[in-house]
């Protein structure tokens, strides 16, 4: 299970909020900032339902106070630095004031720490809120550095500028593309492939090619770079190209599920970008078949043919059943069975 750390000077933090902090208050929830353009700053809470929130306030109420902070120029009105869920299922609930520690004389990067490491502990982040948080860090002046030592190790980020810098990107896509990051429909690796290419591009491929298909990170990468690809080649868009009727048959059909409609969607992207080769395959894993060897043993040509070699690959847990499977192969090579699949024959 992970744990994660406090720094010393966050510990100062927390060691010192009592002293800083007024005693407990009731704020009417009216008084907390919930909706001007920046009432986020300290915040990461994305895209997540309040109905668990609301049932452990009705059944239980509050079991810890809010923490907050008066804005600048307002006798009265607040910043929510950690318990925004809390206060929007007060709000909802119909429930008027809302237990609260009020502090004072803290920066922003501090209370951005308070905020990061009471979630670290209650909830954890979902991927937008990890891109949520750095954007924030950012904001008030972390290096990419600081936020690659600091930051990052602590919502478990691949320590690679490159990586922080996707991160970033992940927040300028379309909202339908960030909704389902966020609800974890969308794989992170599948989300980062849409980050290069155009709006209209974009929102088609997410829609056809993740939505309505389900393909594994490496097929996604490879049908949308033969995409990309087939788009150069035939001087047309993405979106035109995937209106074409072979792939609206395949998408269409109500006999398949997803991972049968994307698995033909990338043999046929990869067919009409390399057809030659689509055929030669096609032949090689028809003579394979022939064989009969089973799923024990595997053939595998090089990549695109590109050598002039095959690999066998034998999958066995003993002595005996090795030396059965290969006889069966070496009885094939005697008979001739070999010719249609060695290069070299072919």
């Amino acid at each position: 299970m992970y744990v994660p750390y406090f720094s010393l000077p966050l510990l100062v933090i927390f060691t010192t909020i009592y002293r800083y902090a007024m005693d407990i208050s009731q704020v009417f929830i009216r008084d907390i900032d919930i909706t001007s353009e920046g009432h986020k700053r300290y915040l990461s809470s994305y895209g997540r339902a309040l109905n668990g929130v609301m049932d452990s306030v009705r059944k239980v109420g509050l079991i810890n106070p809010v923490l907050i902070k008066k804005n600048p120029g307002f006798n009265t009105m607040h910043t929510t630095i950690c318990g925004y869920q809390r206060i929007l299922a007060f709000q909802k609930l119909g429930l008027k004031s809302i237990a609260a520690r009020i502090v004072v004389g803290f920066t922003d990067e501090e209370l951005l720490l308070m905020s990061l490491h009471d979630n670290l502990f209650s909830r954890g982040f979902h991927d937008i809120e990890k891109a949520i948080i750095l954007k924030n860090f950012r904001e008030i002046g972390y290096t990419n550095k600081r936020l690659l030592t600091e930051i990052a190790p602590l919502l478990r980020i691949p320590l690679k500028e490159k990586m922080v810098e996707r991160y970033f990107s992940l927040l300028q896509l379309e909202s339908e593309v960030i909704d389902s990051v966020a609800k974890e429909e969308l794989e992170l690796d599948k989300a980062f492939l849409l980050i290069p290419l155009e709006e209209t591009e974009r929102n088609c491929v997410h829609n056809l090619l993740y939505k309505e298909t389900r393909t594994n990170v490496n097929e996604a990468k490879e049908t949308l770079r033969n995409l990309l690809d087939l788009k150069q080649i035939k001087q047309t868009g993405i979106p035109e190209l995937l209106k074409i009727k072979v792939i609206r048959d395949i998408l269409d059909n109500k006999r398949t599920n997803k991972r049968q409609k994307g698995e033909g969607l990338y043999r046929l992207i990869k067919h009409m970008r390399y057809p030659t080769i689509s055929k030669k395959e096609a032949e090689f894993a028809r003579s394979i078949k022939e064989l009969g060897l089973g799923n024990s043993v595997r053939i595998n040509h090089a990549p695109f043919f590109e050598k002039d070699e095959v690999q066998i690959t034998i999958k066995s847990s003993d002595e005996e059943n090795l030396k059965n499977h290969l006889e069966r192969v070496l009885s094939h090579v005697h008979v001739g069975s070999f010719k249609n699949i060695l290069p070299d024959n072919g």
